[in-house]
């Protein structure tokens, strides 16, 4: 990268592409997000189960495969 370019992140490129949106894509912008956040809240769960019943069950046995 040449060191004169200027590094822009993600949430830098978006808020500059919203400000140049009419209100209606903003609020679909908005509405989308909080889609987004609220569809991780009910996965949440369901990913603490699944570490929890990993850490229970312990490390996969080793497996001698010439004996299969």
């Amino acid at each position: 990268m040449l060191p004169d370019t200027k590094i822009v992140s993600v949430q830098e490129m978006l808020i500059e592409e919203i400000k140049h949106q009419p209100e209606t894509v903003v609020r679909e912008v908005w509405d989308y997000l909080k889609s987004l956040e609220h569809q991780r809240e009910r996965e949440a769960p369901l990913n603490r189960l699944v570490a929890d019943t990993w850490e229970k069950l312990g490390p996969a046995p080793e497996v001698d495969y010439d004996k299969l």
